[in-house]
């Protein structure tokens, strides 16, 4: 029996992750998906019969953060949609102790950038007539 599990690898099952956006990232005008924020805790792909079964685990950035249940509901909606996930298991880590250092370097060079921009475009308001 040939199992068709689409192609399904650990790369794919983050960039299927990675299109779930952080309003947070939005709201500072720099989008960036899950992954890209370093939310992804811990991520599983194994093979199993008919296809492949997937394990992950989400943080927040802060404790207080309402975005984690959203985040496990969009993720286990986005894998149970895709061709050959057979079995998904999405938890939420709680213990997590998210830091800026967990920004994917791409993401944090075009964070950087546009709080750069944002500098640049504020200065002239801020300078004084001499």
């Amino acid at each position: 029996m040939e199992r068709d599990d689409g192609g399904m690898n650990e790369k794919a099952i983050r960039a299927e992750l990675n299109e779930i956006l952080d309003p947070c990232s939005e709201v500072a005008g720099a989008p960036a998906g899950i992954e890209e924020m370093g939310l992804i805790r811990g991520l599983s792909v194994s093979d199993v019969p008919g296809g492949v079964a997937v394990e992950v685990r989400i943080g927040v950035t802060e404790p207080g953060c309402m975005m984690g249940a959203s985040f496990a509901i969009r993720a286990r909606e986005r894998l149970e949609a895709l061709a050959g996930v057979v079995a998904v298991d999405v938890q939420l880590d709680h213990m997590a102790d998210w830091q800026p250092a967990d920004l994917a370097p791409a993401y944090a060079r075009r964070l950087d950038a546009v709080r750069a921009a944002r500098a640049r475009a504020r200065a002239p308001a801020l300078r004084r007539p001499g």
